[in-house]
Order: structure tokens, then sequence, then C-alpha cells
């Protein structure tokens, strides 16, 4: 009887739930705000905040930028997407290349009617990236047009690395279009900067960042973080993550205004850029606004007159520059154009007199055009006689 009323005693006692690790770590992420989002076994963490439109980062509002996303006009800006589709996009991995290198946080900032949300997803072990990966792709649709920097080469290409390895579970990557601000920021600010990383593109424009973690020590707190799960650890990177993030909000807005506005210091850049994505006609409108030309500028503007049948406008542009190259320009205009035999020997003979003057500089390159003109002014004699 004692052993019978002894068992009815312990099993109407209420049992103690065990905390896993898990479920501790977990709780730490729901503290700050943090959802924790499953699949199968896995789990991953999202982490989101809202901006009102009116909320300025740097010097301009969100709306500003959700504005320029619709009006950008200069093709390097030109989304064909509605703006909620557009995501500022930046990743966090475990080095810089290599099968090896995983990503443990990715975050983008995206424009709803009313607000800008910020949304980042975070890897808690290496082995749940099919979770991880799951819920990011679900989250952000079938097709989208990243904005990054650097991304098309490094942020994307290791996204789709990665997939490879979880792409049997989750779903295929969206079709995407890409605005990299790197290339941008080199366009238009190379000729007057050292370094165009983001940090020291901010910098230039009065926003340098302080007490920001270095990316380069990112995996370190990864890693740190992975063995103690404590998310505290890795809070200075999702800060640093999160500030790159807006700041490719802000940039957007920024090289658009650059590109867009009538600003002198970055005529000559804007030119040479429409050039190079085929906007004939505006470029040819920029070179014409150019106050001081360089001689680069000048033979650039000249073979696009040239190349839109304007040859006749190029003509004082090319004995301008005075260079081998438009030198062999007003050759070729004068032989073939004008049958002016005398004019296109002339003309070849001054190229090659600064081709002699080049020999100890660039002794290959110089062999190669001097064998050019040589041939040239044979073929203009033998034609004279």
């Amino acid at each position: 009887m004692k052993a019978k009323l002894s068992r009815l005693i312990k099993t109407n006692e209420p049992k103690q739930a065990t905390v896993t690790p898990d479920d501790a770590e977990q709780a730490k992420w729901i503290a700050r705000g943090g959802e924790i989002l499953t699949f199968e076994s896995e789990w991953c963490v999202r982490l989101k905040e809202i901006y009102p439109l009116e909320a300025t980062y740097h010097d301009f509002t969100f709306d500003a930028a959700k504005r320029a996303l619709g009006t950008a006009d200069h093709p390097f800006f030109t989304v064909d997407v509605p703006y909620d589709q557009v995501l500022f996009m930046d990743t966090e991995t475990t080095g810089l290349r290599g099968a090896g290198t995983s990503i443990f946080l990715i975050g983008f900032a995206r424009f709803k009617p009313d607000h800008l949300e910020m949304i980042q997803y975070v890897l808690p072990h290496p082995a749940f990236e099919t979770a991880f990966y799951y819920h990011f792709l679900n989250d952000i649709g079938d097709e989208v047009r990243f904005v990054t920097y650097n991304g098309k080469s490094f942020d994307w290409p290791q996204i789709k690395t990665r997939h490879t390895f979880v792409r049997t579970k989750v779903k295929a990557l969206p079709a995407i279009g890409h605005v990299d601000l790197l290339h941008a920021s080199r366009r238009l600010l190379k000729p007057t900067l050292e370094s165009v990383s983001l940090k020291a593109v901010e910098a230039h424009f009065g926003h340098a960042r302080t007490d920001d973690l270095p990316g380069f020590l990112a995996p370190m707190h990864y890693f740190q973080y992975v063995k103690e799960r404590d998310p505290d650890i890795l809070q200075p990177v999702i800060e640093h993550h999160h500030a790159d993030c807006l700041s490719l909000v802000s940039l957007y807005k920024r090289l658009c205004h650059l590109v867009e506005a009538d600003e002198p210091t970055f005529g000559e850049e804007r030119a040479h850029w429409l050039n190079d994505l085929g906007s004939t006609d505006e470029a040819l409108k920029q070179y014409e606004r150019i106050e001081q030309p360089t001689k680069r500028a000048k033979m650039r503007q000249a073979l696009l007159l040239k190349r839109t049948g304007r040859i006749v406008e190029a003509l004082p542009l090319f004995k301008e520059v005075g260079t081998t190259e438009a030198l062999v320009e007003l050759a070729k205009y004068a032989e073939h154009q004008q049958k002016d035999v005398v004019s296109a020997i002339r003309y070849t003979e001054q190229a090659i007199a600064i081709v002699e003057q080049q020999k100890t500089v660039l002794k290959q390159t110089v062999q190669k055009q001097q064998h050019a003109l040589n041939h040239r002014l044979a073929r203009l004699e033998r034609k004279r006689l």
C-alpha cells in the first residue's frame, strides 16, 4: 500500500521543463527584439526595425531616396521594378573568399508605402544554413533589384555559392538586377579620393563613423558568438552591418544627385560614364557643357561625333588634341573624304614625330604605333606617286 501511494504522489507532481541551450539562446534573442524562425530542426533569427520616411540619414530623408528610385533617369541608377522590390543589401561573412567562406549575416533595407524597414537575418550556427536561406529567400520574393557596395562581385556570388548546398530544400534564387554603388563611386570620386571604400566615401561627404567595428573583426566576433552562444558578442557586428545598409540608401540618393545635378566638378566624369553606357545623345550634351575640357574629354567627344556621322564637327577637336590618335583621325579624313593625300602625309609625319619622342617611355607600344604609322606613310607616298 505504501508503494502504491508513493507512486500516486510522484505522478501528481508537476514535471519541470528542461531548458536546452537552444532555448536559452533563443530567449536572449527574443529579449533583444528578435524573431526566431524555424525550418525543420533548424532555426535562425530575424531582426527588424522600422524608420519613418521623414527620418534623415546623413544628408537626405528616406523619402527623398524613395522618390529617387522612381525618378532617376541616369541609365545606371534606373530600376525597372516597384520600389518595394529594391533591396539595399549587404552581408557579413566568415572570410573574404573560398569554398569554406560562409555568410552569417544578411540584411537589407526596403521601402514600404509609409516607412523604410531594415531587416537582418542571423545564422546562429553554421549548420543551420537551410533555415537561414529558406526564410531570407521567402521574404525577398521572386524578382528583386539589389543596391549594394561591391555586392555584384562579392555578396551575391557568395549567396549563390552557399545556395548550392541547400537548394534541394529551399526555393530557387530570384531573378535579379544590380546597382553596385562602388562602380558609381569609382566613376565620380576616384579622381579625388585615394580610397573609395564605403567608409572613405561616407567620410568624404562629412559622415565619418566613430566607434564602428572594423569589418575585418566581424568573423572573430561571430566565431566567439557561436562558441559562447551570447548575442551580446555579435552586437557590434550587427550595428556595423545595420549602418552599412542604411548608408546604401543615403548614398544611392547622393550619387543620383551628383550625376543629375549641374555641378562642374563631376561634369567630365558624367560625360565619360554616359558615353560608356551607350547614351550617345546625353553624352554629347554633357561634353558640350564642360567648361574646361581635358584632352581626353575632347578626344572622346570627337570620336563620338565621328561615330554619329558628325565628323566635320569633330575635326577642330582632333586638331586641338594633337595626339598621335587624333592626327591619325585627321589623316584618315584627309585621305578618304577630302582626297587630299598631301595633308594626309603631313598629319602622318606629325604623328611619327610624336612617337619618336616617346621611344624611351613605352618601348613595345611605341614600336607597334611606329610600325603602323610607317606602313600608313608608305602607302600614302605610293598613292601620291
